[in-house]
């Protein structure tokens, strides 16, 4: 088994989240255990002191946090091939967000000392781990950004410009839009005001939504307008 190059996981980048590459991911699952997930069922627990890593053999989960008042803020959506649980596993805090599995899901899961173990004695492993924790700092500072100097038109553009889809041109096709609910925890507004937003971008003809697909037209003029915003 060859060393895997971190490089190779440009290619899979998503959301801000990269996949294990196929070297990494079988090192993980030859060390792991399988365990299954129902819709709705919760995986990690915001605060709690678990600290096992998983690694997402099938189906999807959403990171979220809360606030005192209820409000809910989601991180992001997880998919095959994206681990989940490593901050806890590598530095021993509480877990810093709840994580939701969306559909049934299968994982497979590490203890955190098997998985300081897998970072140390995987060739690539550690660095590829390095690698996703500074592109999640860089995400979460982008984040932060937005919430602080953005109106919601803005950050709903950003959340939408992150949207994992496939393009021909300048164009963009995204299969599986969030909900307006979804959305709007997203970037930290009421559904009501995404909604408003969201049929506000479909009037300048910016997006399209058919059912669950959105597509944006033309993705530069989008970033455009977002750029716009930010003045």
């Amino acid at each position: 088994m060859h060393s895997a190059d971190p490089s190779d996981s440009v290619s899979s980048q998503r959301g801000g989240a990269a996949r294990l590459p196929q070297d990494l991911a079988a090192a993980f699952l030859a060390r792991a255990r399988r365990v299954s997930a129902g819709a709705g069922q919760a995986v990690i627990g915001e605060g709690t002191r678990s600290s096992e890593v998983y690694y997402i053999v099938a189906g999807t989960l959403t990171a979220s946090v809360l606030s005192f008042g209820g409000w809910e803020t989601v991180f992001r959506d997880m998919g095959p091939g994206e681990l989940v649980g490593e901050l806890a596993a590598i530095d021993g805090g509480e877990r810093s967000a709840s994580v939701v599995a969306q559909r049934n899901s299968e994982l497979a899961v590490l203890s955190a000392e098997q998985f300081r173990s897998f970072l140390s004695d995987v060739p690539g492993a550690g660095l590829w781990q390095a690698q996703q924790l500074a592109v999640r700092v860089r995400n979460l500072s982008d984040r932060a950004f937005e919430m602080a100097s953005l109106p919601v038109a803005g950050r709903l553009i950003a959340e939408l410009l992150r949207l994992p889809g496939s393009g021909q041109g300048e164009a963009r096709s995204v299969p599986r839009m969030p909900t307006h609910a979804e959305l709007a925890a997203r970037i930290g507004t009421h559904r009501e005001t995404a909604t408003r937003e969201l049929r506000a971008l479909a009037r300048q003809g910016l997006i399209v939504q058919q059912g669950r697909t959105l597509t944006i037209p033309s993705v530069p003029q989008l970033e455009a307008l977002m750029q716009e915003l930010r003045r």
